[in-house]
């Protein structure tokens, strides 16, 4: 199996240590999202995540549900649930300390996706 990257240098300060700490995501939920993180503007299918390793592979489906159903991963389409979708990128939220002169449906268009039922916080899986 191929590995991919995950470059700690290029996740924004203090961002790495909160994912590593974060109680509530799984271990190849934590690999994922630092991969992800190192690679922010990069659109990611699922056989580059599952790259990042065995745990990863082993468990794709659920650590993608994991991901997004915390709002940290959105599918590429937007409409998508995670275990069909073939693509996936970091979840982008609009910028809270920007004026919002934005029309009412533009936050619609900014990428920033919730899928309900993506998981319920415990992992069921080592």
């Amino acid at each position: 199996m191929r590995r991919a990257i995950i470059a700690l240098d290029r996740i924004e300060p203090g961002l790495a240590e909160l994912v590593i700490a974060d109680p509530d995501l799984t271990l190849p939920g934590k690999l994922t999202l630092l991969y992800v993180l190192s690679h922010p503007h990069q659109i990611h299918t699922r056989q580059k995540l599952a790259d990042v390793d065995q745990l990863v592979s082993d468990h794709l489906d659920e650590v993608l549900h994991e991901l997004v159903g915390r709002n940290w991963l959105a599918t590429v389409p937007p409409d998508v649930p995670p275990c069909l979708a073939a693509r996936f990128q970091l979840r982008q939220d609009p910028d809270p300390d920007q004026d919002d002169d934005r029309a009412p449906d533009t936050c619609s268009q900014v990428g920033a996706v919730v899928i309900g039922g993506g998981g319920n916080g415990g992992d069921g899986w080592g």
